[in-house]
This record gives structure tokens, sequence and C-alpha cells, in this order.
């Protein structure tokens, strides 16, 4: 199991708390600390035999810093991995919820069911949108069930993603010019493009916080990467009618206001055509800063 944390420290110990509620299932927790800049490090020490520390001199983002656990999960010889987001806490059932599904199909993604405090669905299994071939969240209700308590889905999301080691090896890392957002998108497509479909195990239940270090979809910081990574994602998988219908609507948002989200946009909107891809440049980070100083 792999869990990033990026000065999240409180979020990655409550998620390990709930993970040590998990029955009838044994597990191994990789904490992969991508240079957090506050005292994360000092609080992973002595956390028991089941809790592996690996801190990154640089911090890779959501793929870097995953496929640096992946990478170690199956250097160790495991042959099922968990990918879960420090921000979500599963319930006592999830693992092995998992578990019975990786067993009626075997070379499958598999993704969960992530829920807000109250219990109501949040995310779960992802569907390309016809008109731009961008991903859109769909509700497990109106999902396809193609065995029992399995949903189809053209994607799921990487904050509970769970496959074997042999699924992982077939697909590759995750790549790295994404960075943060659609991440786990390309990997499903290409894992699809494999003969890997993605499937949400309905019982695989979850606690999500959302946005525990990135703010929100009103943030810069998510305005950024979901615009550049969204233009990406579309040039790698849709048509071209598709591809421009993503890029007029990305670019009348990013023109819509003056705000720093909208500058926000505006970045990602021009990086993407000067091929600039990976972390995201300072100037996202101080406007990422100065917004939440104005909400604060």
């Amino acid at each position: 199991m792999v869990t990033v944390n990026w000065n999240g420290w409180r979020d990655t110990l409550a998620c390990l708390a709930a993970l040590r509620a998990t029955r009838d299932v044994s597990w191994r927790l990789f904490i992969v600390d991508n240079a957090s800049t506050d005292d994360s490090i000092s609080h992973f020490v002595d956390l028991g035999d089941e809790v592996t520390c690996l801190p990154s001199p640089t911090n890779g983002g959501w793929t870097g810093g995953n496929n640096l656990g992946v990478a170690y999960a199956l250097r160790a010889g495991y042959r099922q991995i968990f990918l879960l987001n420090n921000d979500a806490c599963v319930e006592p059932g999830t693992l092995a919820a998992f578990l019975a599904g990786a067993q009626r199909a075997p070379t499958a993604i598999l993704g969960g069911v992530l829920c807000d405090e109250t219990g109501v669905e949040i995310q779960s299994g992802f569907r390309l949108h016809p008109p731009t071939g961008l991903p859109r969240w769909t509700p497990t209700p109106t999902m396809t069930a193609v065995d029992d308590g399995l949903l189809a889905a053209s994607m799921v999301c990487g904050a509970a993603l769970f496959a074997s080691a042999d699924v992982f090896e077939a697909i590759g890392p995750f790549d790295d010019a994404f960075y943060l957002y659609n991440d786990e998108a390309d990997w499903c497509v290409r894992g699809a493009k494999a003969g890997h479909p993605s499937l949400v195990v309905a019982d695989a239940r979850l606690r999500h916080s959302r946005y525990g270090s990135t703010g929100g979809d009103d943030s810069p910081l998510v305005a950024y990467f979901r615009t550049r990574n969204g233009l990406l994602f579309t040039e790698r998988h849709a048509t071209l009618v598709q591809r421009l219908r993503a890029a007029k609507n990305f670019a009348a948002r990013a023109f819509a206001a003056g705000d720093r989200t909208a500058r926000a946009r505006r970045r990602g909107l021009l990086d993407y055509l000067l091929r600039r891809f990976g972390d995201c440049p300072e100037a996202i980070r101080k406007l990422q800063d100065d917004w939440r100083s104005a909400r604060a």
C-alpha cells in the first residue's frame, strides 16, 4: 500500500489510524514523503513494523510520489498494490472488498467509492465525456454492473486505486508530465488499451476529505493543472473535434474573469502551448499562497 505525503502529516496519521481498524487483511504501508517543508518526517518514525517511510529528495507530485512507492513495493515482492491518498480513510472492510474484487477481476484496475463525512458519495468511477473526451465523474447508481459488486468505468479515481503487480508492470509508471491531476486517468486509459479495464468495487468505501493539499476546484493550483493537463489528456486520447471543444471550453473559463484562478488557467493554457509539463511554475505557487491568505 502506498500513500504520498506532502506537508500533511496529520492527514497521513489519520489515514494510518483508519487502516489499523482493517478487518481480516494484512497490509504494509509505504509512506512516500514528497520533500515536505514542515516537520512531517519527524512524525513518521517508530510507527510500527507495518509502516515504512520513503523520503523523496524532491516533490515529484502525485505521479512521482506514487511511482517511487510502487517501484519500492514491486522490488519488495508485493503482488497487490493499493494507492491511497493520505486524506482518504478506509472503512474496516475496504481492503477485503478490494481483494474480493481482485479475485473476480484479476487483470482489472479497481477503484473505490469515496464519500464525505456524512456518507454521501462524492467520487468513484469516471467516463469520458463524449463532447470533449475529458473524464467526468459518474455516480455509482448510473453505472453498469459487470459482475457482483463490480461496476464498469472508463477510469477510476487515483485517491483509491487497487491493482495487481502484474497490472502495474504491464502498464508502466504514471506519466510525470502530468504531475498532478489527469495522471490516473491517462494511466487507466493506457491500461484499457492494454486489456486492463477499470472497475469500481461498490463495497470498497472510503471517507475522503478531498483537496487536502491543493485547496479545491477554485484554487489557482487546481485550476492550472486541470487546464494544462486536461489539454494534454485530450491530445493523447481524444478525437480532433473533442480536442477543439475542450480547448474552447478551457479558454472561455480562462478569459472569463481576472481573478487569481483565471490567471492560473491562462498560465496553464500558455504552458501547454509551450510544452511545459511536470511541476507548475513558481508563479502558480505564489498565486496559490496569495489565494490561501485571502481566504484565511
